[in-house]
């Protein structure tokens, strides 16, 4: 992951951040927000795809960035040319676990592939250091094709709400 600049409003139409508690029950109250968040804005990503994103680098904050008593954060902003930006903010300064290099890992290792799964749902990672303690991981992913905000999409026989 390389370094990126610090988060900024400039640019941004669009923002919204909650923090959560660094517990893996966190990840699934996380996924419904961000949903629910997108779906307020009628941004036309796939927002399935962004909660999946966003449960990855939760869950990857919790794994290596826990600290008792601190929160991890999370901050959706879409810009103005419709691309969304994720940020997941943990208080551990530490780089990130390895980043995907094109090698997926063994069959018999149970964790590391959630930011190649963002990788693969087209999200573009980065991270950087926060200015008084720990780090942002950072995914951009790109709108696509979905409903606009009032219009409603029948998928599989039923009926998904923007």
């Amino acid at each position: 992951m390389a370094e990126h600049g610090a988060c900024s409003s400039e640019g941004m139409a669009r923002e919204w951040s909650m923090g959560y508690v660094m517990g893996y029950r966190s990840v699934p109250m996380v996924r419904v927000h961000v949903r629910r968040q997108l779906a307020l804005w009628g941004w036309r990503g796939d927002a399935h795809d962004a909660a999946v994103v966003v449960s990855e680098l939760v869950t990857n904050a919790i794994q290596y960035g826990r600290r008792i008593g601190r929160r991890v954060w999370v901050r959706l902003a879409v810009r103005e040319d419709g691309s969304l930006v994720i940020d997941v903010s943990d208080p551990q300064a530490a780089q990130p676990p390895r980043m995907p290099d094109g090698s997926l890992p063994g069959p018999e290792e149970e964790r590391g592939r959630g930011l190649f799964l963002a990788r693969g749902l087209g999200a573009e990672l980065s991270w950087f250091p926060r200015e008084f303690a720990g780090k942002t991981v950072r995914a951009t992913l790109e709108p696509g094709r979905g409903p606009v905000a009032g219009e409603a999409e029948e998928v599989g026989g039923t009926l998904r709400l923007p």
